[in-house]
């Protein structure tokens, strides 16, 4: 080719300008936490869509989800534990869902008011902690894998804005002193994090990772933890929020816009997609429990049935249309058996599938 041929080509390229790789590659996860599923198969519990019997991880697969959130417990029998989140992993799988693994590090529930070290490990001296949570994450990615279902991506941890694994603030002051938690909490968990990581890479050394936080409205928060971490070489590919805009009393931080304008902040200061991690909105205000008060209404989204419908057919638009957001996930969209989270389950208390479970994965334009 000639001199003149490539003075043209690159005057071209001058032109057109550079093509970055997040407008070009922009395809966010779209998937469902079902892990409430097996668990409510075995009480009898049943699902229906348009009056005929269905599996939700097969009909959120139908949807176009392609990723399932996976929950998993320390220990090897009960729910949520290896064996129950391998076969929640393989029914996923088998419905066309690519499973992530979220590594709870605990026996039971943990997340933002709670993170317990799990009873194995309670009497451990801190090395024989950090060593026994390296062999367990190795060990858990390896069993999985080797009844059939491979991970990529990994949550460490649930929720873990102040603490993981036993190494967690109760004291609320505390909690909310950015000073306290960086000299007194955050360097505990650095390594606590590090040493999961470490074995999760051991099993699959291409794993990317997210660091999981709930502050979704308190975003000078969520940046000091994640940079933190960042600094302490903590491994951190996506930063993930859980999303609950009806949980908040003040309105102006309920639209799309002000999660857009949080997102937009995150990515200029970590340069990482956010991918939101936990998401779901009710049908109804009324409702107990403990999300009872979690009732406030986003303006142009009725806590109806078809303003569920609305609010996930445009959430997941937004996440769609929008390069700083790396995916979302729903919430439990099957556990419609308990006033705990009816409301948000996108299944009526009949198990009859509610409108919005129809728009949660929108097709592309």
């Amino acid at each position: 080719m000639t001199s003149r041929y490539w003075l043209l080509l690159l005057i071209s390229f001058a032109t057109i300008g550079p093509i970055t790789l997040a407008e070009e590659t922009h395809s966010p996860l779209f998937g469902i936490d079902s892990n409430y599923a097996l668990e409510m198969e075995t009480r009898g519990k049943t699902w229906k869509s348009e009056s005929d019997r269905a599996d939700p991880f097969k009909l959120f697969g139908q949807q176009g989800c392609q990723s399932a959130r996976i929950r998993l417990w320390v220990g090897d029998e009960g729910v949520n534990r290896l064996k129950y989140a391998t076969e929640t992993a393989l029914r996923a799988k088998q419905a066309g869902m690519k499973p992530y693994l979220v590594i709870f590090l605990s026996d039971d529930w943990a997340d933002l008011v709670k993170q317990p070290v799990p009873a194995v490990w309670k009497n451990l001296t801190g090395d024989q902690k950090l060593a026994a949570i390296e062999s367990y994450s190795e060990s858990v990615v390896k069993s999985m894998s080797a009844s059939g279902v491979n991970f990529d991506l990994f949550e460490i941890g649930n929720e873990i804005d102040f603490g993981i694994c036993g190494e967690f603030e109760e004291e609320w002051p505390k909690r909310v002193s950015l000073e306290f938690m960086r000299t007194r909490i955050w360097p505990k968990m650095v390594p606590i994090l590090k040493a999961a990581q470490a074995g999760v890479l051991k099993a699959q050394p291409k794993a990317k990772f997210i660091v999981h936080l709930s502050q979704w409205n308190n975003v000078e928060y969520c940046l000091a933890f994640w940079q933190s971490m960042q600094a302490a070489e903590v491994k951190l590919d996506y930063p993930g929020l859980s999303y609950f805009p009806s949980s908040v009393k003040e309105p102006n931080q309920r639209p799309f816009h002000y999660l857009q304008a949080q997102g937009a902040r995150i990515v200029a200061a970590l340069h990482k997609p956010v991918m939101i991690c936990e998401t779901a909105y009710p049908a109804t205000a009324n409702f107990g429990g403990q999300f009872a008060e979690w009732n406030q209404p986003t303006e142009g989204y009725p806590l109806t049935d078809e303003g569920q419908a609305k609010w996930i057919a445009d959430m997941s638009t937004v996440v769609r249309n929008d390069k700083n957001f790396a995916g979302l996930f729903y919430w439990s969209p099957e556990w419609y058996e308990t006033e705990l989270w009816d409301a948000f389950a996108l299944f009526n208390r009949e198990g009859a599938a509610r409108p919005g479970s129809k728009y949660f994965r929108p097709k592309s334009d």
